[in-house]
């Protein structure tokens, strides 16, 4: 039971930065892509 437990937590923790990241990976694309299109525009 202590097993799961221990692995429970980090595995959240690494859920979590795994989605921030990826969460400021689609921000910083679609904030190139408009600064792009509006570059070209």
């Amino acid at each position: 039971m202590s097993t799961t437990s221990r692995f429970k937590t980090p595995l959240i923790l690494v859920l979590s930065l795994v989605l921030l990241c990826a969460g400021v990976a689609v921000l910083v694309g679609v904030f190139g892509l408009l600064v792009k299109l509006f570059g070209l525009g």
